[in-house]
């Protein structure tokens, strides 16, 4: 009995020895590239249009269980027309020493269309830049370091929307007063030299319809004539 416990404490003590030998390969293969200047050089160098200049640019990280919650580490750019993710894969454990680095990258439109707030990451133990835009939800997370980047995007951010809601609603407004104006009434006072035909060509209606609106027994009218030349709608 002591000697198949001793070989069991052996085999537990071999397995625990490879698990920490593969774990230590694993974080030396998968050790983050420096992410940032890859991906800002990718920004510039193949996904700004030329008219576009970068406002704000705050670090961040995803954990998908497709990559096995290992880091796909990248930015978040703020741009004049949209906000822009480029991140950069975690290393394939299996793959190349020294692979080319795997670039992704998303557009969200900087409009009122995208909600933007600050949320958290990890189960609650980050912080993070949380972007809903129709049904997708994509997370951000951030570090302590650089969450005054993260507030910073945010901020404008959210001043374009409530600049974008004003102007909208001032359009809006402007288009209910048109809207009221077209569908008022219209009055034509009769000068002198005017007939009821040069009056109807002048406002595209018909004699007809002008002694229609104003009750007209005949075509006769007078200087001062007050006429109704356009019904309420």
């Amino acid at each position: 009995m002591p000697r198949m416990l001793g070989a069991l404490v052996t085999q537990i003590a071999l397995v625990v020895v490879l698990l920490l030998g593969g774990l230590a390969i694993h974080v030396y293969r998968t050790d983050p590239r420096p992410a940032r200047t890859l991906v800002e050089h990718e920004l510039r160098g193949g996904i700004l249009n030329d008219s576009e200049h970068v406002s704000r640019i705050v670090t961040v990280f995803r954990r998908r269980p497709s990559d096995y919650f290992r880091a796909t580490r990248g930015i978040l750019a703020l741009t004049d027309h949209r906000l822009v993710y480029v991140g950069i894969a975690p290393r394939d454990i299996m793959g190349p020493e020294d692979p080319v680095p795997a670039i992704e990258s998303t557009d969200f439109p900087a409009d009122t269309t995208l909600r933007a707030s600050a949320g958290h990451a990890q189960l609650g133990a980050t912080r993070a830049i949380v972007l809903v835009h129709g049904d997708e939800r994509d997370t951000f997370g951030v570090a302590d370091e650089d969450w005054q980047d993260a507030e910073a995007i945010l901020r404008e951010l959210n001043a374009r929307q409530d600049a974008q809601r004003a102007e909208a609603a001032r359009l809006r407004r402007e288009a209910a007063v048109a809207d009221s104006i077209a569908r008022a009434p219209k009055w034509h006072v009769v000068g002198r030299g005017e007939a009821l035909s040069t009056i109807a060509t002048m406002y595209g209606t018909t004699v007809e319809q002008l002694r229609a609106l104003n009750n007209l027994a005949s075509d006769r009218i007078k200087v001062g004539q007050r006429l109704l030349v356009k019904p309420q709608t």
